[in-house]
């Protein structure tokens, strides 16, 4: 009889487990990479204050809020020269990818000897895209960032499809600068084998805080039906 109750609580408890697993939250053709440690362990990056679940930047969705009891909000793990790999499906073809970051605020040039002669209150970075498709062939993006601690005011870069905009005061961290940024696949017909995320790093700290990851694709991936905002 036990183990008749035990199956049974085996079958009703497996599909939610698997849904909470799930790596994505699906809208549209969009896909908002899950706000859990298993994608977002970089802890330190400040108190996870934002207002709602889902922010809009420039008509694009992105999931920003973890759990409640998380003690910061979180951010993919680029520290230790480490790539971060988007827990894609191999072989599916993506359109665009975008990010909400940050300055990473345990870096500034007073950790370097040389560059600290310009100051401690800049950053710059490098944050970089590489897809790998299935026939072999790789293509990275780039743009090349200033972190501040204060406000640097509205802007935009682009280049090859790599684009920086500046969106004004981070709503998590006072005096300093959110950004959202895009790379458009340049190879949208070809299916896609691998997405590296990476960083410029002072020793082994990452200048950047990606502390959000929106997917455009048309193509199927499996994902949780985002929920009601």
């Amino acid at each position: 009889m036990l183990k008749k109750v035990l199956c049974i609580m085996v079958l009703v408890l497996l599909p939610s487990v698997a849904w909470a697993l799930e790596p994505w939250e699906k809208k549209d053709n969009c896909y908002f990479l899950v706000k859990n440690r298993d994608n977002f362990a970089l802890e330190g990056a400040g108190p996870n204050v934002f207002t709602s679940k889902y922010l809009k930047y420039d008509g694009v969705d992105f999931l920003v809020m973890g759990a409640s009891d998380w003690k910061d909000y979180g951010r993919l793990n680029l520290e230790g020269n480490n790539m971060f790999s988007l827990p894609i499906r191999p072989g599916m073809k993506v359109d665009e990818i975008h990010f909400l970051a940050g300055g990473n605020y345990s870096n500034s040039y007073e950790h370097d000897g040389l560059m600290r002669l310009f100051g401690d209150k800049y950053f710059y970075a490098t944050l970089s895209v590489i897809f790998i498709y299935e026939d072999g062939v790789c293509r990275e993006l780039s743009v090349p960032v200033f972190w501040d601690w204060f406000s640097i005011g509205l802007g935009t870069w682009s280049k090859n499809g790599s684009t920086i905009k500046s969106l004004g005061e981070n709503p998590v961290r006072k005096k300093c600068s959110i950004f959202h940024i895009s790379f458009i696949n340049p190879r949208p017909g070809q299916p896609v084998k691998n997405i590296l995320v990476t960083d410029s790093w002072i020793g082994d700290r990452p200048f950047s805080d990606v502390f959000a990851v929106t997917l455009e694709s048309s193509d199927a991936l499996d994902a949780v039906v985002c929920e009601d905002k």
